[in-house]
């Protein structure tokens, strides 16, 4: 408890300086399970992929677990992928997970030719009175620093030729590592902690960086469960190689799950439903915004029928979401297969699949 009292002061004295959308490429998720639920799981996370929802959970794991999800976003425009593991000996768990997203063929325009003409647009030299010249844009290093025609770099307004032999293309790849640790306190509470290390690629620069998450989990009884996982805190600092850097200001993730013995049918229900909160003053972006505070909702369920096939429906910041899932053994081994959908207002519906084993 005091380690959760303390990553809260720090998220609170953190609010003062971030980047909007920074750290928009950790918020996918992990595992076509949850995100079948919506990625209401941060009050489930009893599989490998807690880690990443809510690391307090890993002690749930029974024994060892992998887990893989390949996601194709807004029909192929970005790759997806996610690898995990945990492990856990009944109080102790630990484990590891690498996500990579990339985004290839982005057009780099910066190298298109483009009229040195000023703002105003129009090329003329000062005092002569062209039509639409200012009059006194003309660049001059000593008399006019400050003037942008003839001053050899784009500037608002200039027109640039759109000449595509001097089209290049590059990729977008972000990678993030987490190394995670939960341990069960006693009957009803557990924390964990996930250290991130983070590489991001765009066009010919890179960006470094290393956070951290806390979460706790407390289950008053085996039919409900209370999630809390603070990302990010107290900030996650992103160093560019150009000298620019980023902030992504911390995420409480707040959740709860109900799980429903459905005994006539063979079935265990499990109904879920969690919280974002973000302090960027993300406004019209977000579903709710309050005082710069916003919050966006993951509500799902899962049903399980005999304990071999899962039917998975819900809502992630409002699409709607729904997956399957299938469970056997293969050579003594526990084996999950899991495909999830998630629809999108504008863009291509999203589609992701992952297999999990346990050994």
């Amino acid at each position: 408890m005091k380690i959760i009292l303390a990553a809260i002061l720090l998220l609170a004295f953190s609010i003062s300086s971030a980047t909007k959308y920074a750290g928009e490429f950790l918020y996918v998720g992990a595992g076509a399970r949850a995100l079948g639920m919506g990625g209401a799981f941060c009050a489930v996370a009893d599989d490998a992929s807690a880690g990443y929802w809510n690391s307090s959970g890993l002690h749930l794991i029974d024994g060892q677990e992998a887990q893989f999800m390949h996601s194709e976003r807004f029909g192929g425009i970005v790759m997806y992928d996610y690898l995990g593991y945990g492990r856990s000996d009944g109080s102790t768990g630990l484990g590891a997970s690498l996500f990579r997203t990339d985004v290839g063929d982005i057009m780099n325009t910066n190298n298109l030719p483009y009229y040195d003409t000023g703002s105003d647009g129009v090329f003329g030299v000062d005092g002569t009175g062209e039509p639409g010249d200012a009059g006194n844009d003309d660049y001059d290093a000593i008399t006019n620093p400050d003037g942008t025609e003839g001053n050899g770099v784009w500037d608002p307004n200039e027109e640039i030729i759109l000449d595509e032999g001097s089209l290049t293309y590059g990729s977008g790849v972000d990678w993030a590592l987490y190394l995670s640790w939960s341990r069960k306190l006693n009957s009803v509470f557990s924390v964990g902690a996930s250290v991130k290390v983070i590489r991001r690629g765009l066009m010919d620069n890179s960006a470094f960086g290393l956070g951290l998450d806390i979460a706790a989990r407390y289950q008053p009884s085996e039919a409900v469960s209370i999630g809390l996982n603070l990302q990010d805190v107290p900030v996650t600092q992103l160093f560019w190689d150009t000298g620019n850097n980023e902030s992504i200001l911390p995420t409480a993730k707040l959740g709860l799950a109900v799980i429903w013995p459905l005994s006539k049918f063979a079935t265990v229900a499990t109904i879920a439903a969690d919280g974002d909160f973000r302090f960027e003053g993300r406004e019209y972006s977000a579903q709710y915004n309050f005082s710069g505070i916003s919050l966006d909702t993951h509500i799902g369920a899962e049903f399980l029928i005999k304990d071999l096939v899962a039917l998975r429906i819900g809502s992630s910041e409002g699409s709607m979401t729904a997956g399957l899932g299938l469970k056997f053994g293969l050579m003594n081994h526990p084996v999950s297969l899991d495909y999830a959908y998630l629809s999108h207002q504008d863009l291509d519906a999203t589609h992701r699949m992952s297999l999990g084993a346990g050994f």
